[in-house]
């Protein structure tokens, strides 16, 4: 009996050191014991990456926009398995709820991951009417899009930017864009950022914009000088103790957003870093922050 016991808690204490060191497999682990079918691996396009996860209620309520979650990493780093959380837990809210692959960085450069996105909608309503769910035969599949960090990059991108899902085909109407912790005022400088966008045109010093007291240089892959009066309503959430993103990215494109009179909001929580915003959407840290909360309130009323 002693052996079995000091057996036991050596086993717990392994499995908590490796929580600790990776929260994303007991976030995850928790997240497939949801009443939520997930349907993995559906292709989307021809490379090895150009693939999706569906997460469906257990209860489907049809007059719910998609919801399409785009995780981060850079660019250059991620995968829709380590999302599983997401998915789960925006299916628990009765959405269903999409996460794709996207090609990285240096396989790929912009604009790869914002089409690769744009063509993973196109293919949604052709896999949902397979499913027998909401899909083609709607004509226009309305989406909610939700991302973090590079992926809310590439969801305000999207929004501002209604020609990427023209050019994929997409039929694909935003009713909503949510973006955590995102580069709005993308720095092409930032060691984050070279490398990814090196193709990108850069417009002259003449053509720089100048915005409630601020400056920025125009280019094609800053969703702030992209956006118009004519884009979807945004959600844009930003933790004070980020040292990744800078928060100046969301307070100039909420000013931004002011000046052209498009409906949005912004939550800002004081103590939460980069990657503790997007880890509280997972159930077992709702307790961590507010913003699984924050998102579900959000959705009630405006989704």
């Amino acid at each position: 009996m002693f052996i079995f016991l000091v057996s036991s808690m050596a086993l717990i204490f392994i499995a908590l050191i490796v929580i600790a060191l990776n929260p994303l497999l007991l976030m995850n682990f928790l997240a497939s014991l949801k009443k939520v079918k997930r349907l993995k691996d559906l292709p989307y396009d021809n490379d090895a990456r150009h693939n999706l996860d569906i997460y469906m209620p257990e209860h489907i309520d049809v007059t719910k926009p998609v919801i399409v979650f785009v995780y981060g990493g850079a660019w250059d780093s991620g995968d829709k398995n380590d999302y599983q959380f997401a998915g789960a837990e925006f299916a628990q809210l009765g959405y269903v709820t999409a996460v794709p692959n996207y090609r990285l960085y240096p396989d790929a450069k912009f604009p790869h991951f914002i089409e690769d996105i744009a063509s993973a909608c196109a293919a949604l309503p052709k896999h949902l009417s397979a499913l027998k769910l909401k899909g083609a035969e709607v004509g226009v599949l309305d989406i909610i899009l939700v991302g973090h960090s590079a992926g809310a990059h590439t969801v305000a991108m999207l929004n501002t930017q209604p020609s990427y899902f023209k050019n994929a085909g997409a039929k694909v109407k935003v009713k909503a864009c949510i973006g955590l912790a995102g580069p709005y005022d993308l720095p092409l400088d930032d060691p984050l950022v070279v490398g990814k966008f090196d193709d990108i045109k850069v417009h002259d010093i003449s053509a720089q914009h100048i915005d409630m007291g601020y400056e920025h240089n125009d280019h094609d892959a800053n969703p702030i000088n992209l956006a118009t009066a004519d884009i979807s309503k945004m959600l844009l959430m930003h933790g004070r103790a980020d040292d990744t993103v800078g928060l100046y990215h969301l307070e100039r494109f909420a000013k931004r957003l002011k000046v052209l009179g498009v409906d949005h909001e912004t939550i800002i929580y004081d103590k939460v870093p980069h990657h503790h915003i997007v880890g509280g959407i997972a159930g077992v840290f709702h307790g961590l922050n507010p913003v699984f909360k924050d998102i579900s309130d959000y959705l009630a009323r405006k989704g």
